[in-house]
């Protein structure tokens, strides 16, 4: 990225009294552009995704970033130049899929690699957008508790419902890990691609970490990945803060284990967290847990020597 750009985005820090992610002192090892994306406009259920980024950056102030297990520091090996948050255009999902990309391309280089922070899950589709654009043979994982395969919901091609359906339609291979709500067309859907670029493993007959990553590892191939995690993914006893909670969820130990097993040669150029509705009043369990979930996958890759060629 141009290094102009991130002194204006370090004034706007000092001048919004804004929180960069894990608020390190050090700038060891690969930058991860960290960009909030405080959008919420076609929520259908519980309220407040439009507060999870400064939730997560609020709270990875207060998480310590050394993995016991793994016996790796994510300090040692990322930071986190943070972005002024995006401001949503009040003229819909769609001006704003639009004025995301359209900022995505203008500063975009192969070498960056964006961590987008939302928002509702249509905040997604941009920088998938960006990166299939400069990574032709992009793969996506999706670890969420809903399908987002709908064509339209609730009037707009461009709802959180209906982000999934947009990345295929850019003949992007499609992962989901969790699914477990979703309408009889999406089912019908998955059963129709299942041979055609889209995996889906259902939360009610999840394998075992170790399997699951070969399984995935084996569709994906060579492939450069980006990953969306949608907070409703996990189970709502640990993730209680999100707009569309659904019971019987991925449990955090399964990811736990997940990730260290399934990066390996797998290329990860970028990764969103999205949907994360605070709790006003409620404590700080859901953001919190966001946090602890993209240090895992970040310390698990970049903490095993994985490479990287971002967007």
């Amino acid at each position: 990225m141009d290094n102009d750009y991130f002194s204006s985005c370090l004034f706007a820090l000092e001048s919004l009294d804004m929180f960069s992610y894990l608020d390190l002192q050090t700038e060891n090892g690969q930058a991860i552009h960290v960009f909030p994306v405080p959008y919420e406009g076609t929520v259908s259920f519980g309220q407040g995704t439009g507060k999870g980024p400064e939730a997560i950056l609020r709270a990875s102030a207060e998480i310590e970033t050394w993995d016991q297990e793994l016996q790796t520091d994510l300090a040692d090996v990322a930071h986190f130049p943070t972005m002024p948050y995006f401001e949503p255009p009040v003229s819909g999902p769609g001006d704003v899929v639009a004025g995301m990309e359209k900022k995505l391309i203008s500063f975009c280089t192969p070498d960056d690699f964006m961590l987008t922070l939302g928002g509702e899950h249509t905040v997604a589709l941009p920088p998938i957008r960006t990166y299939k654009r400069l990574l032709p043979e992009l793969a996506v994982l999706q670890v969420d508790a809903h399908a987002d395969l709908r064509n339209c919901f609730q009037g707009s091609p461009f709802s959180h419902a209906c982000v999934m359906a947009r990345v295929r339609e850019l003949d992007i291979p499609v992962v989901q890990i969790g699914i477990r709500s979703l309408s009889r067309e999406e089912s019908e859907r998955i059963d129709k691609e299942a041979n055609q670029g889209l995996l889906t493993l259902f939360a009610h007959n999840l394998p075992e970490p170790a399997e699951a990553a070969a399984k995935i590892r084996d569709f994906i191939g060579q492939r450069p990945l980006y990953i969306t995690f949608d907070a409703d993914g996990l189970d709502p006893s640990i993730m209680p803060g999100t707009g569309t909670p659904e019971p019987g969820g991925i449990p955090f130990s399964w990811l736990h284990k997940f990730w260290p097993q399934f990066f390996g040669s797998t290329r990860l150029v970028g990764m969103d967290f999205c949907e994360v509705a605070p709790i006003p009043g409620g404590g700080v369990l859901s953001e919190s847990v966001a946090v602890r979930c993209i240090n895992r996958i970040l310390t698990s890759y970049f903490g095993q020597g994985g490479s990287h060629a971002g967007c």
